[in-house]
Formats: structure tokens, sequence, C-alpha cells
């Protein structure tokens, strides 16, 4: 009788750390980094045994692991406690992170799905007879240069102190929602005056996705008149 073992899929260190804390019920803000670390280290075991090569990535968690509980082994004096940051911080921000864009992942593969049972591959979309078709929602840009701009957007923001927590709760459908909102008031938004409401990374990284998801859906078209010139966004009517 052949022997079986079933090995839960995880795209990373993350993804593995995320899923020890919510099968345990463990709180995200006060994780315990024992425990954490030797969940972590025993699947990693049970990998090597089962010669299942996981990464450098892997490794540098577990390192990393290791480091805080070290630092959390430390003998802290009263006068120092106010002053010691939580070495558990940074991670906890990661983690917190990492939640938002996989919560943001798994609605557009929803939203997917969904379009994909209205309009099968190779079916075309029908529209109203009175509303006008346009057949490339994007015009004089690539999706390539539209990304590169969001990545540039991420590099300027300017740089925070990684002991603090930056809470930023967004969900896709907002954003869509608020994006929807800005276009209908302008007609043809430019893009630059998004540039306010764009003070973390995720609320980047949800905003780029929520205009890939209104291009997919032709709720809006994007333009460029020129290269290096403003980018225009303009509402499709439904």
């Amino acid at each position: 009788m052949e022997y079986q073992v079933k090995v839960e899929n995880f795209e990373g260190p993350m993804d593995l750390l995320l899923f020890f804390i919510q099968r345990d019920k463990l709180n995200i803000y006060d994780i315990p980094i024992a425990h954490i670390a030797k969940e972590f280290l025993d699947y990693m075991k049970m990998m090597d045994l089962m010669n299942i090569d996981l990464g450098g990535e892997f490794v540098y968690m577990a390192a990393l692991l290791m480091k805080i509980k070290a630092k959390m082994l430390l003998p802290v004096s009263d006068d120092e406690d106010d002053q010691i940051e939580d070495p558990r911080t940074p991670l906890v921000q990661r983690l917190l992170e990492y939640q938002q864009f996989k919560k943001m992942s798994e609605e557009l593969q929803e939203k997917y799905t969904e379009h994909s049972v209205h309009y099968p591959r190779g079916q075309e979309m029908v529209y109203d007879k009175n509303t006008e078709q346009i057949t490339n929602p994007v015009q004089n840009i690539t999706l390539f240069t539209l990304s590169t701009i969001f990545q540039e957007l991420i590099h300027r923001l300017p740089d925070v102190n990684p002991y603090e927590l930056q809470e930023d709760p967004i969900h896709l459908d907002e954003q869509i929602a608020f994006l929807k909102g800005e276009i209908d008031s302008a007609k043809h938004l430019c893009f630059t005056a998004l540039f306010p409401f764009l003070k973390t990374r995720l609320r980047i990284v949800v905003t780029f996705m929520a205009i890939l998801e209104m291009l997919r859906t032709n709720q809006v078209s994007i333009e460029q008149d020129e290269p290096f010139g403003e980018i225009i966004l303009t509402g499709i009517a439904a």
C-alpha cells in the first residue's frame, strides 16, 4: 500500500506564519515567538526529511525568528521597560501587510471567477446599442508603464518607524467605489489628483489593483497623450 503525506502549499514564509497564527487562534499583535519559532522550525525539518527544498527565504525567516526570540530572552530592568521597543513589531507589521495583500488577491480571484461565469473565455461581451463601445480601454500607455509609476510612488514614501504599527485597513471594493466617485466628479480624472490619497504602500498597491480590475471589467479607460505626460482616467458608461 502506497503511503502518502498531505503537505500544505504555502506561498512563502509569511504565508506559513499566518497559517500558524490562524490555526492556533493567536493574537497577531502579541505573537508568542517561542511557540511560532518551534512550529516554523518543525515544519522546515519535516520538509527536509521529505527532501523538499524550501528556499533561502524560509532559512532567513527561521534566523529572524530565532533572533527575535533571543532578544526577548534578554533581561530588561524596570527603568528600561518603557524605552525598549518590542522586537516583534517589525514582523507584526509585515504580517499585517501580507494579510491585507492576500485578502486583496483572494477578492480579485473571486471577481475573476464571477466574471468568467458571465463571460466564458472566447465569448464576446454584448454591449447595449446606445452604449459607446471602447475596444481598447488603454490608450498610448502600457500596463508596464502604469505599474512602474506605482512602484515609483512606493519608493517615494517617507521612511516610517518600523516599531510603530501602521494600520490602514482598506478593501478592494472600497477603493473601486472611491475611484468611481472621483472619476464621476471630475469626468476626466488626472492620475496625479490621486497622489494625496496614496500615503501608504498598501493603499498604493490596492489602488493599482482597483484600476486593473476596473480596466478588466470595462468600467474605466486610461490614456496618456504623450510620453511622461499626464495620465487620464475616464469612466465608461454602463
